[in-house]
């Protein structure tokens, strides 16, 4: 068997990776944009890394027949595929190959489409890795799904989504970095044939590859990698508990007390069925070293910090300070917002009603005549309308001459017919404007409260278009995301995902009061810049550009 080219590699260990602090301190979510401002542009980094500058505007400008393009490496792109991870990863490929890159997407089947509409060349995943997430939440593999409390949804997902699948998911990455290289080989693009991996954190059939595994003969290890995280950073720090567990961010000595003891006593003792499996399927692919080996307990951080850069979809307002990031983090800002859409999506809204929202949005802010639009949406993962749409619909019902409600349900031709029995005269109240499938920055531009299940990129969407937030979201990462939306001063937390009409009325009502309205608006108006300043392409593309000139620098690894 041919030895894994990363192995040549020089290597820092996890354990140095992760202990080794910054000694940089986030400012509060009300400085975090002036610092990034005053630095003229650059992103947060931590001390005794180079702070980047706005990249040129030349560098929006480049075509892929540039001689600059001719030399560029092929990014390969690989995600979890869930439309949630997969959404952000699509942006950011629709806006390198604006800029000239040639893109490969690794991704589902079901999403081929889309995939290649960002104009990346698709490549199939195959057998168990090749999830369809409506198909899968639709018939879970798991008996009693359902009735199961969401941590241990939380923990069925990864196990059949991430886990089992690993594999399978090696054995496409091989044979799509194989087809990448010779695809380059047969070009003018690409810098040979050579590769740079752009990977979403959870897609975890990247990580043989870090752990030892080899390639086949005649395929070469990328020349680095870099992680975009599009959820809440699951990497292990002193100052936070593990992910979902109930206490509050206490960053003082007795909370990081605290912490330690719930990552050394609780949290390892609950992962380490997953961690086994882990590691079992991490040799089944052929690794030689596996996770227990350097004591990295699930969901602390091993699938990031293998990469050469770690990049995150945020802004540092929406996060808790941290004391420890990793040297290789920095936030990034979002894919999400009205100038990062593909411009199609913002123009094509074929649905009735639109007009209406459109003509509302004319009339001047404080008008009489202008009513509260209020955008509902169930998400792409827990689908069930009962949950937030219902109540929410319920909740403004008889409101018609001061609130428009429009409900998104998540998927193309679905309704809201098997659900007209909660309603008076199994009739839709008559402020209700319901689309089955619609982007969100188109309607949110026109938005003044955004109500979602706390899906991170929800939260990414109504920062991007600065609108104040309800949260009602449990599992996966929902829970961190609601708190941290409320820590941050950017909306409410109602502490559920199937909240009442009362609670939803609530919520709403103290984001449009006179009273808490200007602060909401002005938290989620201070993240919004964070976000601008950041420039999240411009970032992406300046890692892409530092890897393809230093072709024989150290790469990470374990």
């Amino acid at each position: 068997m041919a030895a894994n080219p990363i192995t040549a590699y020089k290597h820092r260990s996890v354990e140095h990776q992760v202990m080794a602090a910054s000694s940089q301190q986030q400012n509060d979510s009300g400085d975090a944009c002036s610092m990034a401002e005053s630095a003229g542009g650059s992103v947060l980094r931590s001390e005794g890394e180079p702070k980047r500058v706005k990249a040129c505007a030349a560098s929006q400008t480049r075509k892929a027949d540039s001689p600059l393009a001719a030399k560029r490496p092929v990014v390969l792109i690989t995600s979890h595929t869930l439309m949630g991870h997969l959404s952000p990863m699509l942006r950011i490929a629709s806006k390198l190959v604006e800029r000239g890159w040639v893109v490969a997407f690794l991704g589902p089947t079901a999403h081929k489409a889309r995939i290649e509409s960002s104009g990346a060349k698709f490549i199939p995943l195959q057998g168990a890795a090749d999830l369809f997430d409506k198909e899968y939440y639709a018939k879970p593999p798991t008996p009693g799904y359902a009735g199961l409390h969401w941590s241990w949804r939380v923990c069925e997902d990864i196990r059949h989504q991430l886990i089992e699948p690993l594999p399978t998911a090696w054995d496409c990455f091989k044979v799509a970095l194989s087809e990448v290289q010779q695809d380059g080989s047969e070009s003018h693009h690409g810098l040979g044939n050579e590769v740079i991996l752009l990977t979403e954190a959870f897609s975890w059939g990247v990580l043989p590859m870090f752990y030892g595994a080899a390639l086949p003969e005649g395929v070469r290890a990328p020349l680095g990698s870099v992680c975009i995280s599009v959820t809440v950073p699951a990497i292990r720090s002193a100052d936070l508990p593990p992910m979902g567990y109930p206490f509050p961010y206490d960053p003082s000595p007795a909370g990081r007390a605290l912490n330690q003891r719930l990552w050394a006593k609780s949290w390892t003792r609950r992962a380490e069925p997953l961690t086994t499996l882990l590691d079992e399927k991490l040799l089944e692919a052929g690794a030689t070293r596996c996770c227990t080996e350097h004591e990295r307990p699930l969901l602390s951080g091993a699938n990031y910090l293998v990469h050469d850069a770690i990049l995150q979809l945020g802004v540092p307002g929406l996060d808790y300070p941290r004391s420890d990031w990793p040297p290789h983090f920095r936030f990034i800002g979002l894919a999400q917002g009205g100038s990062l859409s593909n411009n199609k999506s913002l123009e094509e809204v074929d649905f009735p009603w639109w007009d209406e929202i459109l003509a509302n949005s004319s009339r001047p802010a404080g008008s009489a005549l202008r009513k509260k639009v209020l955008v509902v949406a169930q998400g792409t993962v827990e689908i069930n309308p009962h949950d937030l749409i219902i109540p929410t619909l319920q909740a403004y019902a008889g409101c018609e001459d001061k609130v428009l409600v429009v409900a998104i349900l998540g998927w193309k031709d679905a309704t809201l017919d098997d659900y007209l029995r909660h309603f008076p005269g199994n009739s839709l109240p008559g402020n209700a404007r319901v689309a089955d499938f619609l982007n969100y920055d188109t309607v949110l531009q026109h938005a003044d409260v955004w109500i979602h299940n706390a899906g991170f990129g929800a939260l990414c969407h109504g920062i991007a278009n600065g609108v104040p937030m309800v949260c009602a979201g449990e599992g996966m990462d929902k829970v961190d995301n609601s708190r941290r939306v409320a820590w941050a001063g950017a909306g409410v937390d109602v502490g559920t995902q199937t909240p009442n009409a009362d609670m939803v009325r609530a919520a709403v009502d103290r984001i449009l009061s006179d009273e808490e309205g200007p602060r909401f608006k002005a938290k989620i108006a201070n993240l919004q810049q964070q976000s601008k300043a950041l420039g999240c392409i411009d970032a992406v593309e300046s890692e892409l550009l530092k890897l393809a000139r230093d072709e024989t620098g150290p790469r990470r690894g374990i």
